[in-house]
Formats: C-alpha cells, structure tokens, sequence
C-alpha cells in the first residue's frame, strides 16, 4: 500500500458519514466478544440506544436552562476521542514509508493526552447529568462528583470549596450511584485502566529524571484500554454509558490493522554522553567549578572567535554590493 491508498484508508475509516439527527445502531466489533468475552447480547434489540422508541430516550422542556447549558457540550467527550484517532491516523501516514523506525516525540503524547481528556469529560459530563436528572442523588455523593466540599467557616457557616478528587475515583462513584454497579477494582479492564492513567500521568506531571520511549504498541492498548473502561462496565450493567462508544472502537480496531510498529522518544534518550558538551542554564548563582561558562574557556571563546570573523567576512561583500548600488 503506497502513501496515497493508506492516506484513503485511514480517511475511509475516519470520515465516514452518519445522520446527523439520529445516534446510528451500535454494533459491537468481534474483538469485543471473542477476544474480551464480553456479553453483549443486549444491543440486539429492535429499539436501541439513542433511537427515538428507547425507553431511555427522554425529553426535556424549554424551560430547563441547566440540561440546555450541559447539552451545549454533550459532544466534546466524542470529539476528543475522535480527535485521539485522528492523531492516530495522521501518524499511521506519517510513519509509513520512514525506514528507520525511531524518532522524536511527535503524536504519541498528544493522542496519550488527548484521549484520556475525552474519558475525562465523559465522566464529567456523566455526572453532571446525573445530579441534574436524578433528584435523590446524596449530598456527600454529589459535591465527590463535582469535586467540591462542604466546610463551616469562622463564622459558622456552611461554604463551599473545591476539593480535587481523582477521576477514577469519581468514575467508580458514577457507576455506584448511577447504575447500582459496585466496581470490581482487580478486574481486568479497571487494572488496565488505572495503569492507563499512570501513562497520562507520567506526560501530564513529566518526571524528567525517568526519560521515556513509547512505541505504537503502547499507544494502542492505552487507548484500548480507555474504550473498554467503558464498554466493560456497559456490558455488566447492559446499558450504554457513552453513546458512540462501540463506533469509536471500531475505529480503533480499523486504525490498528494499519499500524506500522513505531517509537517515539526524547531526542537525547539514547544520547551517548562520553565527553563533556555545551547546555543552556542561566540561573544565578551557578555552581562555575561543576558547571563553568563556555566564556571561561579558552578553547570555546577562541571558537566563538573564528565564528565571528566568519560571520564579518560573510556579511562584508553584502555590504560592498549594497554601498556601490546607492
């Protein structure tokens, strides 16, 4: 497959038209079942998900302006998703024809970080729906998922402040107290989705002593394992919890079939350090015994020298040209 034709595939795969009015039936991809066992026998029904005769497809009056803010952003968590793919795809092109099969952090952080922003605003969005359509919904549950606490302050009275909370912590706490499904925290599918997290965490709070390759593979089953973060629990409890989540797999598992192994890295991470070498550092008070200034020595300065009369001579017939034109 030259260039083009795979250009044409990963387009194929992500610019397929849909109706715009109606959520399209979701059909699970065979991995789903054969590879993951997942039972997901309940979306075969006539009337599914996202259809105007679903029993959960509710309507909401002109007056309630608090859903109509939350609507407003309804589509975001797919959109980031959609936009981790398209990352994707655009790697896939890029990459295809490249001999060596290493280079620079390109894609890979920001599908990393895009991806997991789409599971967070999934499970935002989630919540906030939640507390706005299910009334008996607890105060203590409430404020966890809004990431607030309540506090008595020095005059005694009730306030509110934000309070972060992990948002893994805040997902089990959604299917708790949206769904009545208590999360199996050993499960395969959340163990993979915590170690999904350290991934996003690692590019999100970088450690810099710890400098990382990550190849396609890795790529891959992070987002993998995103998707099935939602799948999984959707299978158990036999409703949907993203509308667009088995498309979105689809997806993945279509754009995976292109994939060439690949691995991005930091540019210096194998970088051999058996002689000294110039870096940048101006802070004050610079330890100059351990780390002394290219003007300190006499080797440097006579170079920057050189480079400077190269620089003059360069510039001097410019000059001449320029005089004898006026």
């Amino acid at each position: 497959m030259d260039a083009e034709e795979l250009r044409a595939a990963v387009d194929d795969v992500l610019d397929r038209q849909l109706d715009p009015d109606m959520e399209p039936r979701e059909i699970p991809h065979a991995r789903l079942e054969r590879h993951h066992r997942l039972d997901l026998s309940y979306l075969a029904t006539p009337a599914w998900e996202g259809s105007t005769v679903h029993p959960h497809t509710r309507l909401c009056s002109s007056q309630d302006r608090h859903l109509h803010t939350l609507t407003r952003n309804s589509d975001v968590s797919r959109r980031l998703f959609e936009a981790g793919l398209r990352l994707l795809g655009d790697s896939i092109v890029a990459y295809h024809a490249r001999k060596e099969r290493k280079g620079q952090l390109r894609f890979y952080p920001p599908i990393i970080l895009t991806f997991w922003s789409g599971f967070e605003t999934f499970v935002r969005y989630a919540s906030e729906l939640l507390l706005i359509t299910v009334p008996t919904v607890p105060d203590p549950v409430a404020v966890h998922l809004q990431e607030r606490e309540r506090f008595v302050n020095f005059r005694g009275e009730v306030e509110t402040r934000e309070r972060y909370r992990p948002v893994l912590s805040r997902y089990a706490t959604l299917l708790r107290h949206g769904y009545g499904l208590s999360v199996d925290r050993g499960s395969s599918w959340w163990q993979k989705l915590e170690s999904a997290r350290d991934v996003r965490d690692y590019y999100t709070h970088l450690d810099v002593m710890d400098p990382r390759a990550v190849s396609t593979d890795d790529v891959l089953e992070f987002m993998e394992a995103i998707l099935l973060g939602i799948i999984c629990p959707s299978a158990m409890i036999r409703r949907t919890l993203l509308l667009g989540v088995y498309d979105l797999y689809w997806q993945w598992a279509a754009l995976s079939e292109l994939v060439q192994p690949y691995v991005e890295q930091p540019f210096f991470k194998d970088w051999p350090f058996d002689e000294g070498y110039m870096f940048h550092c101006n802070f004050d008070g610079v330890d100059v015994t351990r780390f002394p200034s290219v003007h300190g020595d006499d080797h440097y300065r006579d170079a920057l020298t050189r480079a400077a009369r190269r620089t003059h001579a360069d510039d001097a017939p410019a000059s001449r040209d320029a005089h004898q034109t006026d």
